[in-house]
């Protein structure tokens, strides 16, 4: 049976539940969900956006929903995959935090062998003690995530010439005589143009099958709805912003992103919505902010040796701050893999794809 369970479901009270009914089909099935204190209703505050290549976003919702089912033998008990190199954080050393887990919450916990395929198990007599176990689990699997670099991201290509020509060229103005701290690896390299929309951390081969799926479903599901193929999509890349308030002392550089078509820009924060909350319920992402804030990275410290090294963008804001790097179709949606930018040879290229969608 299906079940709608909150995130921190451990107390051992009584909680107030709200049921609502949802009908799908002719069949009508039941969501409970918290009853929470007027306190509780008030929106988390949420960071100002930052340059979010590097940075995970945080998402309160994820697994929201999923299945525990009643056994032959009257146990209730559910499955889920998590990524083997994350289960010794699950089992402890000589089991010691699985036995605390499975104390703690009065369930039987399975966990694979190592190098064996399989899906941790939690078994109970209750539904709410094994949502507990696994809400547990899945804490302990974000805590770790969250102390990983991203694998993945979701971009959008920018793949005009005319926007690689006068970055270049800008390139080329700015080291005529570069301001404090700014060198020519500052500079994002032309062929790698793109807009990001969420960055993810997938740990192996199940969770990009499920990556894969979570934008083919969000793609057929949203997307197509909101950005039909009949239309072409065009942006422009026109104008610098900083990521902080003190352009003397900046990390990230970037183009502002508009539209002729008054509705595009609305569309693509729609679509970034969407593919945000898709990618935060597969646990594969993490909401910090509000909403994506597009834009071309053109300048970023992330690419020195040295990644919290500044430089002052005053004098750049100054004289290029309406600087016109050209319009770009927006043709597709990619997945891809953070670190597969140079050929064989060494030859600087676009990303490695695992899936792109044509929009």
């Amino acid at each position: 049976m299906s079940r709608h369970f909150p995130d921190f479901f451990t107390t051992r009270g009584p909680i107030p539940v709200t049921v609502k009914p949802l009908k799908f089909g002719n069949r009508t099935y039941y969501q409970t969900t918290l009853a929470l204190d007027e306190e509780s209703h008030s929106t988390p505050h949420l960071k100002p956006y930052m340059d979010n290549d590097d940075e995970m976003l945080d998402c309160a919702d994820m697994e929201e929903n999923y299945e525990i089912v009643l056994t032959k033998s009257g146990k209730f008990s559910t499955s889920f995959h998590v990524p083997s190199s994350l289960l010794p954080f699950i089992i402890g050393a000589k089991g010691s935090k699985l036995k605390t887990l499975q104390r703690n919450t009065n369930t039987t916990i399975k966990i694979p062998r190592m190098n064996e395929k399989g899906e941790v198990t939690i078994i109970g007599d209750t539904e709410r003690k094994v949502a507990s176990a696994r809400t547990q689990i899945s804490l302990i699997v974000t805590q770790r995530k969250d102390r990983l670099r991203p694998t993945h991201f979701i971009s959008i290509p920018l793949t005009s010439d005319l926007i690689k020509t006068n970055l270049l060229k800008f390139q080329d103005e700015v080291l005529k005589n570069p301001p404090r701290g700014v060198t020519d690896k500052h500079f994002q390299n032309p062929v790698k143009m793109h807009l990001t929309v969420v960055v993810l951390k997938i740990l192996d081969e199940e969770e990009l099958i499920l990556a894969k799926k979570t934008l083919q479903n969000c793609y057929d599901e949203v997307i197509a709805n909101i950005l039909p193929k009949s239309t072409k999509h065009i942006v422009t890349v026109k104008g610098l912003e900083i990521m902080n308030d003190d352009p003397s002392n900046v990390n990230v550089l970037y183009g502002k992103i508009t539209s002729e078509n008054d509705n595009l820009m609305d569309q693509l924060n729609k679509m970034s919505d969407a593919i945000v909350t898709y990618f935060c319920k597969a646990g594969l992402a993490k909401r910090e902010y509000e909403k994506v804030k597009f834009h071309m990275t053109v300048m970023n410290s992330s690419f020195l040796e040295d990644r919290k090294a500044t430089f002052d963008a005053t004098d750049i804001l100054r004289e290029y701050g309406d600087y016109y790097f050209g319009t770009s179709e927006l043709e597709r949606i990619d997945l891809c893999i953070r670190g597969t930018t140079k050929t064989d040879s060494g030859e600087i290229k676009y990303y490695d794809i695992a899936l792109n969608i044509t929009l």
